[in-house]
Order: C-alpha cells, then sequence, then structure tokens
C-alpha cells in the first residue's frame, strides 16, 4: 500500500482518462447526508488536457541495434543476437563469462532468479516493456549471477556496451538481445488525457502531483498539507460537516496512508467508511496531519495489488488524495491487456477490494483516472 518506500515493480494498457470536474462545496444542509453510489465500471472518457512532450522517446530498435553491435565488436562482448536466430538464448555465443554490463534498470535480479543464465536470457526475450519503467523501453542486455541465480534486467546504451565490468574476479555472465523484443503497448497514448502515468508523462491539477510517481520516492508531506484539498477536509471536519460518501466494489483507489491497514481490521467495507469519516489527524508519522478523504478494503481472505505487501481480508487502509472527486485508480476491471498479461495469476480472481471516497457536500463524484499503479 501507499508508502514513502519505493515499489519496485513491472507494469500497461492503452491509456484514457475522464474529464475532471470542478470542485463546488457547499454547506448547504440538504447535501449534509450520506448517500452510497455503486459507480459504473467502464473506460475513462478523454480528458482534456495536452499530453505533455516526453523527455526523450524510446531509441528505435534499427538505432539502438547498430551503435550497440560497433560497441560489443570493440569490446569483445558476445555477438548481439537478432531475431532471426531460431533460439538466441540457446547459442553460447550469446552469452559472455566474467562480464558485467551496465545499464538502465528494468528488473531486479533479487525479484528475478533464475536456474541458468538461458532462462536468464528468456527472461530478457520475453520481457513486455511498460511506460513507467525505462520510458517503454525493451530489455536488452541480461546480467546473470552462476551462484545465486540473480537475473538482472536492463536496457543497455553504447556507453554501457563500451565500459562493462569486466575480468577473473567478476562472477557475472551476462548477454545482449536487440531484437525480437516485445512492443510496449501502455506507450500508446491518446492525444490528450488527464492523469499520470510517469514522471514525464503527467498532467495534473494536483497541486502536488501524483504520489506513486517513482514508487512514491518524490512525496512532499509539507506541499500535501499546505494544499487546498487538504485545508478543505480539516476545515469540514472541524465545523463537523458530514461528508457525501461513494464507495465502489472491485476496486482500488489510490492515496496515501493517513492510518497503515495491516493490522487495521474492519469487518466489513461500511466499517472501513465509518473508519475513515471519524478519522481525525494525530499528527504523527508523515502524513499524520492529513484527513482521511479515501479509504480501501480487503474484502477477501487475501487481497493483491502491485506492491511489496501481504493483504488479507479486513485490512482496512485510510488515506488521503488531492482531487478525490477524481480519484486515481490503481485497479478496476477491465485493466489493459498487458497489465493482465504481466499478472495473470494474481488477477486470477479480479480485483477484490472495496474503496471508497469522502467529498465535500455538492461535489460531483467522476469516474477518476488511472494512476501511474495501473501500468506497474
Amino acid at each position: 500500500m501507499p508508502s514513502m518506500r519505493g515499489i519496485a515493480v513491472v507494469a500497461g494498457l492503452s491509456f484514457v482518462a475522464l474529464l475532471f470536474v470542478c470542485v463546488n462545496v457547499s454547506f448547504d444542509p440538504l447535501h449534509t447526508r450520506t448517500t452510497h453510489r455503486h459507480l459504473a465500471q467502464k473506460r475513462f472518457a478523454l480528458g482534456p488536457e495536452p499530453l505533455p512532450r516526453a523527455a526523450s522517446a524510446p531509441p528505435t530498435a534499427r538505432a539502438t541495434r547498430s551503435a550497440a553491435s560497433e560497441s560489443a565488436a570493440a569490446t569483445g562482448a558476445p555477438r548481439v543476437s537478432t531475431a532471426a536466430d531460431a533460439d538466441v538464448c540457446a547459442n553460447a555465443s550469446t552469452y559472455l563469462e566474467h562480464t558485467e554490463f551496465w545499464g538502465g534498470l528494468l528488473v531486479s535480479g533479487e525479484q528475478n532468479a533464475q536456474r541458468s543464465a538461458a532462462e536468464c536470457c528468456r527472461t530478457c526475450r520475453d520481457y513486455e516493456p511498460t511506460i513507467e519503467l525505462q520510458e517503454g523501453r525493451p530489455c536488452t542486455t541480461f546480467v546473470f549471477h552462476p551462484t545465486n541465480g540473480a537475473c538482472w534486467l536492463k536496457h543497455t546504451s553504447r556507453q554501457h556496451l563500451a565500459q562493462p565490468g569486466r575480468g577473473p574476479a567478476v562472477p557475472w555472465t551476462s548477454g545482449v538481445l536487440l531484437d525480437g523484443h516485445r512492443r510496449c503497448d501502455d506507450c500508446v497514448l491518446p492525444a490528450t488525457y488527464t492523469g499520470c502515468v510517469s514522471k514525464a508523462l503527467c498532467n495534473t491539477s494536483r497541486e502536488c502531483g501524483s504520489p506513486a510517481i517513482d514508487g512514491y520516492a518524490r512525496i512532499d508531506p509539507k506541499c500535501l498539507e499546505r494544499s487546498a484539498d487538504a485545508r478543505r477536509y480539516l476545515e469540514l471536519v472541524r465545523a463537523g460537516v458530514r461528508l457525501d460518501a461513494h464507495a465502489e466494489e472491485g476496486a482500488d483507489f489510490d492515496g496515501l496512508g493517513v492510518r497503515w491497514g495491516i493490522g487495521h481490521k474492519k469487518s466489513n467495507w461500511s466499517a472501513c467508511e465509518a473508519a475513515c469519516i471519524a478519522h481525525r489527524p494525530s499528527g504523527a508519522g508523515p502524513f499524520g496531519s492529513l484527513p482521511c478523504n479515501v479509504w480501501t478494503w480487503c474484502g477477501n481472505g487475501s487481497c493483491w495489488e502491485p506492491d511489496a505487501h501481504s493483504h488479507s481480508f479486513g485490512d482496512c487502509w485510510l488515506k488521503f488524495s488531492e482531487r478525490p472527486e477524481a480519484v486515481e485508480v490503481n485497479m478496476r476491471m477491465p485493466m489493459s491487456k498487458a497489465y493482465m498479461r504481466r499478472h495473470r495469476r494474481e488477477m486470477a480472481g479480479g480485483v477484490t477490494w472495496v474503496s471508497g471516497v469522502l467529498l465535500a457536500p455538492g461535489t460531483l463524484m467522476t469516474n477518476g483516472t488511472w494512476g501511474p499503479r495501473a501500468f506497474w
């Protein structure tokens, strides 16, 4: 669940998002009631804002191949394997022992143990790019440790190919694959959208940006405390105004944890919602001064989401989000085909979370926007 720690995952989809609805805060007593609405599970409509230009486009296979091949020849690296090979990973010339190539990290070897260099090679060949990692670049280099089985997948530049770590003391076996990659389905975005996919592709009206970018590593708690939404919700809580409540089954909403969910058990989703309504900031912890306006509840024996934690029935996460009426959605069926391929086993039972938001009276709820975690 959301935290200050980076979350290592891989992720993808043809990205679309819904038009943000402006906040209209009203203190009319007619609106001081709690309502529940099951949100429609449908794809997001296009937003009105222009797509930001990425800092740099992924290199083409042709340009990357020629540069890498030249560098490999100059350094005595293994032959650069191409799609013309029947099975590049079965070819001994693909590998170079006692060599460690550098590059942009795609998959950590700590989470990708393989039994052999050939199996490591195949995970690189079958790697499915996602726009959240290295701007959708493919796996072009694998680095395998023959003792512990760690298999690191990377995107390698010409400079990194030209300067590998080499020598009898280097335990790694490396290889280079520059053709036959899977395409990045997530990288095909609409001309306009609202929301954040990655640091380079972020178009949001949230004052402090999308917190999940770079695995929550760029969160600014002070910015969030100063945000208009945080101040507005604190005023509503102090005034005793009842907030409009919206709940959705089969959805996982993002936000920053003001109350850690693991061990915070509730018997049903309405009890979790009530806990969010009753929450009062304690001031403890990095987000302790923020109010609760988003919650998620695990309604299954175990609930999965792309993070490093194990979640079980009754876990109730209390969260804060800017623009909760356009909440960032981590998961909601149907997810993209690329996402479902990456998480085939974990998503076999669909989305087992129930999520909800609390809105200022009179604020219209939208279908939300996809957040970065929908691409992990």
